[in-house]
Parts: structure tokens; C-alpha cells; sequence
């Protein structure tokens, strides 16, 4: 008999896969999982999530929500004074917002 090759303490059951069915469960629940943006990008009425993308850095995508009922905490509203941020890294912001609206 075959054991699990994540836990290598239950048998595996017949799904070819080499998993128990605690472990399948467990993938299963974890890959349903949906990912959070790090940081919201609010500029000329555009929301653009910023989301990590794996390797340390974060991708933008255009969301259709709206600006009202963003955390306060993690949105950067470009149309006013952001104080701590560069001069330049507030013109990307605003030119990845626009370029993905």
C-alpha cells in the first residue's frame, strides 16, 4: 500500500494523485482561496487593485468598484496631495491607472 507523499503517514487513496483524502481536502480548501489587493490606486474616478504577484512584486488590474467603499488604510487617491511619495512614483501611479482605464 501506498502512502501520501505530503504527510507520508496515511495511506492513498485510489485518485492517482498519491494524496490521502485529508490532504486533498486541504488542497482543495486552499486553492479556493481568493487573493486580496495589497493596495487600491484611485485616480479621475479609476479604482486599480495592486496584487501580489508571486515573486515580490505587486500587479495592477482595473477594478469596476467604486472609490466610496475602499479600506482608507490600503488606497492611494492620486487626485489629491500624497504626502511620502516621490514626485515619480506618483506620476507611475497615474500613468498605470490610466494606461489600464
Amino acid at each position: 500500500m501506498t502512502k501520501c507523499v505530503i504527510c507520508e503517514q496515511r495511506p492513498a487513496n485510489g485518485n492517482g494523485l498519491g494524496r490521502c483524502a485529508q490532504c486533498h481536502t486541504k488542497i482543495l480548501a486552499m486553492s479556493k482561496r481568493t487573493v486580496q489587493p495589497r493596495h487600491f490606486l484611485t485616480y479621475r474616478d479609476n479604482v486599480v487593485g495592486l496584487y501580489p504577484d508571486g515573486g515580490g512584486t505587486l500587479k495592477p488590474r482595473l477594478l469596476g468598484r467604486s472609490a466610496e467603499h475602499l479600506p482608507k488604510g490600503k488606497t492611494i487617491d492620486l487626485n489629491v496631495y500624497c504626502p511620502g511619495y516621490s514626485r515619480d512614483i506618483i506620476k507611475r501611479f497615474k500613468a498605470c491607472v490610466l494606461k489600464l482605464a
